[in-house]
């Protein structure tokens, strides 16, 4: 029985490198399932075991992708204070979130790229939202500002990450939480003309 859970989890893989492999080089409605099953050294029956389409499969890998994204999100700095956002433990947070980014920069950044109904990067924003929302005692996550700064807050940090991996060479993960934490602490116009004022 594990033989066969090993294959089976051999096999997944293989078609989920298959459609990253595919995605790089060719845009999703023009990928065929010869392509896909080609890439994965399968048949067409062993790929049709686990998914129904490569509709289904795009689905479900972007479901996967975005619930291990979803599993590092900590947004505990929501219930600090201006006094105590500097602590470590809120810095740790978010430096966690960024490793686990980066570790998955080229798989996020190629899916992030392709063009669908509802993008990942959009959900990850959503995800990084419903968090801080969650986060938050009950009577004030229904409050209509708590769900505009929310949002803000999701935004700013994922396009933190999305500009970061754009200049990552000159960019450093150390960098981007000093950004982060220019802005928590100091605010998004504040901190741009800091950093202006410093060229």
């Amino acid at each position: 029985m594990a033989q066969t859970d090993l294959r089976v989890v051999k096999t997944l893989r293989q078609i989920d490198h298959s459609l990253l492999e595919c995605l790089a080089d060719t845009p999703f409605e023009k990928i065929t399932m010869e392509q896909l099953c080609r890439g994965a050294l399968i048949n067409r029956s062993t790929f049709y075991k686990y998914y129904t389409s490569k509709y289904d499969l795009m689905e479900r890998y972007l479901n996967r992708a975005l619930d291990g994204f979803r599993r590092q999100v900590d947004v505990a700095f929501v219930n600090a204070f201006p006094q105590t956002i500097q602590k470590l433990v809120y810095q740790k947070n978010f430096e966690n979130v960024l490793k686990h980014l980066y570790k998955h920069k080229s798989e996020y950044t190629l899916l992030w790229s392709i063009p669908l109904e509802k993008d990942l990067f959009s959900r990850m924003v959503e995800t990084v939202h419903d968090a801080i929302l969650e986060t938050l005692p009950h009577k004030n996550a229904s409050d209509p500002y708590a769900d505009l700064y929310a949002r803000l807050f999701a935004s700013d940090m994922m396009a933190l990450v999305r500009w970061w991996f754009s200049y990552e060479g000159s960019v450093s993960a150390k960098n981007v939480q000093e950004i982060m934490h220019k802005n928590m602490t100091q605010g998004i116009f504040r901190a741009f003309h800091e950093q202006i004022q410093a060229k």
